[in-house]
């Protein structure tokens, strides 16, 4: 009798810990990540959120830092230049329906090095260069002949974006295997100086989706942004836009996860002679995530997809996180 007593007590602490070992690691969400691509930077750039993320109480913390590298040669634009961005915020959830977050954001012009490693990348893969080694590497270069009358060059250092993010989210549904709730951002952003001085304010609301099963979780995010009626990145901008994304995170081994995004942006340009700024945005971001025991590493990177001339050309991105329970 003993002994069946501890077979069992055995065999249902074993199920219980699988159980945990496949649910308790997938409890950060998706990447923190954001679409790159050169108008989208300039403002408001939502980013996905889990609504299975955060218990009552709980707080996740995180820190991250992104390189990136833009090339578009069309006969509308040029643009040749390397991005780099610091973020930093956290997520409380203030009870069972609702919460609440804060992030800073920093981008700059800054030398980051990466058009050899591009540049080696696209010949090893034999993709097309589409013009990049008939031009001088770490270049800072923008031009577009409509709106300059010539173009800008040398603003290593200059910000791009210093801006403030505050988030409100409430749970509108929550079951074992799928949730749903609406969010709202608020952002601000003032660049005092160089050449991508701006002052704005933009606004946007989005629905969030989450499914969890074992191993596997899936968020969505469907948003719409409201802008100010002014220019950004010297180009006239539509006053609204929609912004989506899917995520799928695979929890690989207990401390290892994978995770696998889609983003997709409508064109932020407002001018027909500005060709596939007006498009589409396409964006794949493939990650790595480290799991400690209430932290976490992840490595990214980013690429843009279809329309090549009006994203990003590659982005590396490394973020800290850490849950306080």
């Amino acid at each position: 009798m003993a002994i069946s007593r501890t077979a069992f007590m055995l065999l249902w602490w074993l199920s219980f810990a699988a159980q945990a070992e496949h649910t308790d690691p997938l409890r950060f969400g998706p990447l923190i990540v954001q679409s790159q691509a050169p108008l989208q930077t300039t403002g408001l750039t939502p980013i996905l959120q889990d609504p299975f993320q955060l218990k009552v109480g709980q707080t996740d913390l995180f820190a991250s830092a992104t390189i990136g590298s833009v090339w578009a040669n069309t006969p509308e634009y040029q643009f040749d230049y390397y991005h780099n961005q610091f973020m930093a915020g956290f997520v409380h959830a203030l009870d069972e329906e609702n919460r609440v977050g804060v992030w800073l954001q920093y981008r700059y012009a800054a030398n980051n090095r990466l058009d050899g490693l591009t540049e080696k990348f696209h010949s090893i893969f034999g993709i097309d260069q589409n013009g990049r080694t008939e031009v001088d590497e770490d270049r800072f270069y923008i031009y577009i002949p409509d709106t300059m009358d010539e173009p800008i060059e040398d603003f290593v250092g200059d910000p791009i974006v210093s801006a403030i993010n505050l988030y409100g989210e409430q749970i509108l549904y929550q079951s074992m295997h799928h949730a749903v709730s609406a969010g709202v951002t608020l952002f601000f952003n003032r660049v005092s100086h160089g050449v991508f001085a701006n002052t704005s304010f933009e606004q946007s609301a989005q629905i969030n989706y989450g499914y969890q099963r074992e191993k596997h979780r899936l968020t969505a995010m469907i948003s719409l942004i409201r802008r100010p009626d002014k220019q950004q990145h010297f180009i006239d901008i539509k006053p609204w836009g929609v912004n989506a994304g899917v995520s799928y995170q695979y929890q690989w081994f207990e401390h290892h996860e994978l995770i696998a995004e889609y983003l997709i942006s409508q064109g932020k340009g407002d001018n027909a002679g500005l060709g596939e700024l007006n498009a589409l945005v396409h964006e794949f971001a493939l990650g790595y995530r480290y799991l400690f025991d209430n932290s976490a590493i992840e490595l990214v990177a980013l690429e843009n997809m279809f329309n090549h001339d009006n994203s990003t050309d590659i982005v590396f991105n490394a973020t800290f996180r850490h849950r306080f329970l």
